[in-house]
């Protein structure tokens, strides 16, 4: 499959808030809700070299058609130095030392959106399924700024799921007690 074949299929993304429950998808599909969603691949990876080449393998046994999904861990922040701040603060508070279970993302928003659209155009994966990993800092980045970026992309966003994770995120603000 060429960039060109998959740039044709429509930007797929989701959302992991928890490995313990079902990943969330974010785009509208083109019959609506009661139109068939064909069930992803998803795949975890190291790096886009392993991602391209994970996925290639995907494809060569199950079909062009079966769309993919690459997973991608996240910490992004108002600027990439506030972000590898949140990640060190969050790995200092673990026991063990993390291991990511598939690629990793520090930054902006706005380079998390260049890297989404990149692994889509590039014909790496359908899109991705993104790993908030502090909460719900990170989910709302992730609405308020990579969503929308996204759609020159070609996103076509599923906004029931959008308002479900706004209601998400605004539950796990802090209250003052």
């Amino acid at each position: 499959m060429t960039a060109f074949d998959t740039a044709r299929r429509p930007l797929r993304l989701g959302i992991e808030l928890s490995s313990t429950q079902p990943w969330i998808e974010l785009t509208a599909h083109p019959g609506g809700i009661d139109g068939p969603v064909e069930t992803p691949i998803r795949v975890q990876a190291s790096d886009l070299r392993d991602a391209y080449r994970k996925v290639a393998t995907a494809r060569a046994e199950v079909g062009n058609e079966v769309p993919t999904l690459l997973d991608v861990e996240v910490m992004i922040a108002h600027d990439s130095r506030s972000a590898r701040t949140c990640l060190a603060i969050l790995d200092s508070a673990l026991r063990t030392v993390r291991k990511p279970a598939s690629m990793l993302y520090v930054g902006t928003s706005s380079g998390l959106a260049g890297l989404i659209a990149d692994i889509h155009t590039l014909g790496i994966a359908d899109g991705v399924i993104l790993r908030p990993l502090l909460l719900p800092g990170v989910l709302v980045h992730i609405l308020d700024e990579v969503v929308p970026a996204l759609y020159p992309a070609g996103l076509r966003p599923f906004y029931d799921a959008m308002e479900f994770l706004r209601r998400v995120a605004a539950g796990r603000q802090l209250r003052p007690a």
